[in-house]
């Protein structure tokens, strides 16, 4: 496993979403190329939309900038620019060189020991299922190591790109931003499984999955997941310090409102990217909660 994982981290990928251009969302290409300008680093080659509502960088010589299609309804104009400037931080000190390969080693580690898991809770029989024990004993022990040996580095590297959004934006304005981001994508990662995994018992499809969450994502609901991102431990083996930790690092005591456009006001048509990137969502957490075979590629 250890070395299928060091070959696979080295092959090419081909990479999931839509690339963007200019003509579909012209005032995020703006907000960009104002910010990489003002933080001289090498242009983004490309604005990718993303299944997942997370906002990432990634590549070591092609930068692309991975936006989650589920953040376009939530996340304003205002605090992705300040959560952008925490991800150039991850490209200034060079970040992406060393995380592409050990985010791809640790994700190779993590779907093999997934497909353990389903293999033994739905094999038909023990006999047959106790074949994949040394594969799931293997595969959970380099999980645990991994994120044993990985998570300080990892941290570090965190709160370097948070002190870099600060410098270019303020600390209170990026701390805003990050609560605000991050409680959206709890709820979203809480939320939206459950809802997936529902209609895929239920033997139902939608068009536009993402479009379900507005109904659960209202004020009890946003203050119960702020309550969360805000009250959360840290363990040692987290790959991201806590937000309270965070906040604390920025000397930021308090969090206000966020101001600014939601995202999806800035794109053409955006329920359209939505809806290409449903079925994507829809597989990747079916296939995790083993309702759906690894090599499902369309719902259809």
């Amino acid at each position: 496993i250890l070395l299928f994982g060091v070959i696979w981290a080295l092959i090419p990928k081909k990479r999931e979403g839509i690339v963007l251009t200019k003509k579909d969302a012209p005032k995020l290409f703006e907000i960009v190329d104002k910010s990489v300008a003002k933080t001289k680093i090498h242009p983004i080659n490309k604005i990718r939309l993303v299944p997942g509502s997370s906002i990432a960088v990634t590549g070591l010589f092609n930068k692309q900038l991975l936006i989650g299609v589920a953040s376009l309804r939530y996340i304003t104009d205002n605090d992705f620019e300040a959560i952008f400037y925490h991800e150039i931080g991850h490209f200034a000190a060079k970040d992406t060189k060393v995380g592409s390969f050990l985010g791809i080693y640790f994700e190779t580690i993590e779907k093999q020991y997934i497909s353990s898991v389903n293999f033994w809770n739905y094999s038909p029989h023990y006999a047959i299922a106790i074949i994949g024990l040394p594969s799931l004993a293997m595969t959970w022990l380099l999980m645990h190591l991994f994120s044993f040996l990985y998570a300080p580095y990892s941290k570090f590297r965190e709160y370097r790109a948070d002190e870099f959004a600060a410098t270019h934006t303020n600390s209170k304005r990026f701390a805003n931003a990050l609560v605000h981001y991050s409680t959206y994508t709890y709820a979203h990662d809480v939320i939206m499984p459950r809802i997936i995994i529902q209609l895929l018992n239920e033997n139902k499809k939608l068009n536009n999955v993402y479009a379900t969450m507005t109904t659960y994502w209202n004020k009890q609901n946003a203050e119960a997941a702020m309550s969360a991102v805000l009250g959360e431990k840290e363990r040692f083996k987290d790959s991201h310090p806590s937000i309270q930790n965070r906040l604390k690092n920025l000397s930021v005591t308090k969090v206000g409102n966020n101001q600014g456009s939601t995202l999806k006001n800035i794109f053409h048509n955006f329920e359209k990217f939505e809806e290409q990137l449903s079925d994507n969502y829809t597989i990747r957490i079916g296939i995790n909660a083993g309702l759906l075979d690894r090599k499902t590629k369309s719902l259809d």
